[in-house]
């Protein structure tokens, strides 16, 4: 993990908000706010984090459509992998995959409820592993997932 304590702070919010995940916070990471080349940059470093043996067992890249779009298609582009999108009502866009093994991107991984909802609509494929810009979650929530977490930074604990 990279860990850099400055690292996203060009697109932190401060203000009451209820995030993705229904917890509360008062804090916000608009990723929109970042430079094109920013954010390439920091989808590379993603790239670089996942490790190297995995990365040759990935088959494609699996994203929620809520966050995930961006770091998702850059990362699958940089690894030349096909990328699946995960849509808000459950349909998938993109190559249809009935097996092989796959990551999932997203921007924040926090209460791992989108990753386990891209993971229960892909059955017949094997999720090897999840990266993000950020986690958020407690550190009990990471210990317990069957796969390895890769993130950029670890920020403030959603409530």
């Amino acid at each position: 993990m990279f860990d850099n304590n400055g690292m996203f702070d060009e697109c932190k919010i401060e203000g009451d908000f209820v995030l993705s995940s229904g917890r509360k916070s008062q804090y916000f990471y608009d990723f929109d706010l970042l430079l094109p080349r920013e954010t390439a940059t920091y989808s590379e470093y993603m790239v670089q984090a996942v490790h190297r043996d995995l990365k040759k067992s990935i088959n494609f890249i699996a994203t929620p459509a809520t966050g995930g779009i961006i770091p998702g298609f850059l990362m699958a582009f940089a690894m030349a992998k096909p990328l699946v999108i995960v849509e808000k009502d459950g349909t998938l866009r993109g190559p249809k995959y009935d097996g092989g093994n796959y990551l999932i991107v997203d921007d924040v991984i926090s209460s791992f409820r989108e990753v386990n909802r891209v993971r229960s609509l892909l059955p017949k494929s094997k999720c090897v592993g999840v990266s993000a810009y950020i986690f958020r979650g407690a550190m009990s929530d990471l210990t317990r997932q069957d796969f390895p977490c890769f993130y950029l930074s670890r920020k403030e604990i959603e409530e």
